[in-house]
């Protein structure tokens, strides 16, 4: 023990423990302490800046109150909301149910299985309706009419072809003025009667040789294409045009023609064997002239 004292105290004291100082805190800079010492003044208020004018506000709706129903008097209420309406009303005036009872219809409702009927155009029916009549009418009248009928329908669209008569005569004749002039082709050759005045009853004939179907006539009346000068002849006003046929039947028709020019007459006739034409009256008759014919042509149906 004296040793352990001895060695301490050779050595001196043990030294304490030494606490390090903390750093001082950083102190608030020149320029903030400045700041606060020198006064800043103090900004004004800001003028107001330029807007667009603003749009005015639109009225608000008036609301209007709901006017007190009229109550109808006399009249029976709806079944369906019970307003009252006036009497006459066949229709309710707030639920528009009708008022008049309708007598109900019991339709018979479609069988299991059948199909509706399609809704077809009626106006197909009536066109089909107006044709069947009018086939039914061709077929009457072709009953009706017969053979004839027939013979005019297909007389109308028939081709025309010229016929040539076999042989010509006349009741009388000027000389060197002969029927046959009549037919000869020239207009500026004719027929002349012989006659002066109208020479009523004279006639001028055609015959063909074999049957012929007749369909028109041409007949140029006076001596020549210019019938109307001062020096021509006479020309026919009215005659009769006499066909013959085959079975010896007359077909007789009265016609009437202008003074001068080519003109054509409607003749159908089956099967003609001679056509005379008999002068009634005359255009320009006097004593010093005859009445004319400068050409008669005849044209029948064409089978080409």
């Amino acid at each position: 023990a004296h040793e352990a004292v001895a060695s301490q105290a050779a050595t001196g004291p043990t030294p304490a423990p030494v606490t390090p100082t903390p750093a001082p805190a950083p102190g608030p800079s020149d320029t903030v302490v400045r700041a606060l010492l020198v006064p800043v003044p103090e900004s004004g208020p800001s003028a107001p800046a330029a807007v667009l004018p603003g749009r005015p506000d639109a009225p608000r709706p008036t609301v209007r109150a709901a006017e007190a129903p009229v109550v109808a008097q006399g009249g029976a209420p709806c079944g369906a909301c019970g307003t009252a309406n006036s009497p006459g009303r066949h229709f309710c005036r707030f639920c528009a149910t009708p008022l008049v009872a309708r007598p109900a219809t019991e339709a018979e409702g479609p069988y299991a299985g059948q199909r509706p009927r399609l809704a077809r155009d009626r106006s197909r029916w009536i066109v089909r309706a107006l044709a069947t009549a009018a086939v039914v009418a061709l077929l009457v009248g072709g009953i009706i009419g017969g053979p004839p009928a027939a013979r005019a329908v297909q007389d109308h669209f028939a081709d025309r072809a010229p016929v040539h008569p076999a042989a010509w005569r006349a009741s009388h004749a000027a000389p060197k003025q002969g029927a046959s002039m009549a037919g000869d082709g020239y207009s500026n050759t004719w027929w002349g009667t012989g006659y002066a005045g109208d020479s009523a009853g004279q006639y001028l004939e055609a015959l063909f040789g074999e049957p012929t179907d007749l369909l028109a006539v041409l007949i140029t009346p006076g001596s020549g294409k210019n019938t109307t000068r001062a020096d021509g002849q006479a020309t026919p006003r009215t005659f009769d045009l006499v066909v013959t046929d085959s079975g010896g039947e007359t077909h007789v028709s009265q016609h009437r023609i202008n003074d001068g020019g080519t003109q054509k007459i409607e003749l159908r006739v089956r099967d003609a064997v001679s056509v005379r034409l008999v002068v009634r009256t005359a255009w320009r008759a006097d004593p010093s002239r005859q009445v004319a014919v400068a050409e008669l042509e005849f044209f029948g149906r064409s089978f080409s």
